[in-house]
Parts: C-alpha cells; sequence; structure tokens
C-alpha cells in the first residue's frame, strides 16, 4: 500500500511539473552552484606580502621545510641532553625539515623543535632529539603556520599578489589594523619584517572592515 502511495505522489509531482514549465518555459531556477561559488570565493584566502616597519611579536608553528636563522645565542642550544653552550656568542643555525614552534618577540627568537638534520655554526648533527634554544637575531628565514595572526596600529603596507604580479596595496597608516586567517608561509627578519604566504586575510580603514 506503501509503494502505491509513493508512487502517486511522484506521477502527480512529474505532471506538475510538465504542466509548470508548458506554461513557463522562461523560468530560471536561482543558481545554487553560482551562490556557493560566491560564498566559497568570498572565503578564498590570497597570496600575499606583508612589509612591517617594526619586528612582529607572535608564536608560529614550524612547517616541515627549512629554518635559519644568525645573531647572539641567548641561552645554550640544547640537543636531546646535549648542551652546547653558546651563551652570549654570536651564533648560526640552520634546520632541515624542522617539526615544533617558535616563538618571536622583537628581535629575540624561543625555538623548541625536532629535525633530522642541525646545523650549528656550520657544524652538522644528525639527530631526532628535540632542539631549544633562544637567539637575539640579525637575520632570520622561517617557514610557519598560523591559524591566526591580529596586528593592531600597523605601520608598513600590504601587497595583494594576483598571477606573480603586486595587484594591491593597502597603506598603513591610512588603515590601521590586520587580522590573517590560515596563514602558511615565510617570516623573514632584518631591519624589518617581511610575512609572505598564503592566507584569507581582512584588514581595516576608517573603522570599516575590508578583505583583499
Amino acid at each position: 500500500m506503501r509503494w502505491k502511495l509513493l508512487l502517486f505522489f511522484f506521477i502527480l509531482t512529474l505532471l506538475l511539473g510538465l504542466v509548470y514549465f508548458r506554461f513557463y518555459p522562461s523560468f530560471k531556477f536561482p543558481s545554487i552552484t553560482g551562490f556557493f561559488y560566491k560564498v566559497l570565493s568570498s572565503n578564498k584566502p590570497s597570496d600575499f606580502r606583508l612589509h612591517l616597519d617594526f619586528i612582529y611579536e607572535g608564536s608560529f608553528i614550524l612547517l616541515n621545510k627549512t629554518f635559519y636563522a644568525n645573531g647572539t645565542c641567548l641561552t645554550p642550544i640544547t640537543i636531546g641532553k646535549v648542551s652546547i653552550q653558546k651563551t652570549s656568542m654570536p651564533c648560526k643555525i640552520e634546520l632541515y625539515s624542522p617539526n615544533g614552534n617558535i616563538k618571536i618577540n622583537g628581535r629575540n627568537i624561543y625555538l623548541e623543535a625536532s629535525s633530522p638534520i642541525i646545523k650549528i655554526d656550520n657544524v652538522e648533527y644528525i639527530s631526532n632529539e628535540k632542539i631549544s634554544m633562544g637567539m637575539n637575531v640579525d637575520s632570520l628565514s622561517v617557514s610557519v603556520f598560523s591559524p591566526n595572526l591580529k596586528i593592531k596600529n600597523l605601520k608598513g603596507k600590504l601587497e595583494k599578489i594576483t598571477n606573480a604580479q603586486i595587484s594591491t596595496t593597502i597603506n598603513f597608516p591610512p588603515c590601521t589594523d590586520i587580522e590573517v586567517l590560515d596563514f602558511e608561509g615565510e617570516i623573514r627578519i632584518y631591519n624589518y619584517t617581511l610575512i609572505e604566504g598564503n592566507a584569507r586575510i581582512f584588514y581595516w580603514c576608517e573603522n570599516a572592515k575590508n578583505k583583499i
């Protein structure tokens, strides 16, 4: 009995559809795919470069790429139970395929990670033990991920990159704050900071929230 009822409703729906399109052939349903495309495209990440006229502060997850830092060690460098005394001495460190975290506080960085290949002042160590250290950097290049970066009272400029070209430039000031979501890319520190990669970016100009 139930299947007869379902069959009846199916045939009725089919007939109503034929009648409807017979008298309204020009009617078009709203584009569901177009709607979802607009929603998804509004959340689509962008390639960008963020130039800061100061050294940024924040915590990041290391990407499985490379790490390079040069400066003055603030602490001994420890690899597992081995301690390399470099406190207050010039030092250079390179990591290959690191896994861990880095905290940046001005020019001071604090690293906790593991890496199969570690170079300290060009001396190579093969180890899977955790390495930890603090350094006041003269230069830093590191590939990182962060789910959310917020920078207030920013001084510098934001560049949107489209097809390997700068397509948009936003200056800070007159714009003020920026929020970078799901950032994946590279941070470089010299006498300024360069944050470059891919993310969803929102920024504030005259208290209005915008997106690139």
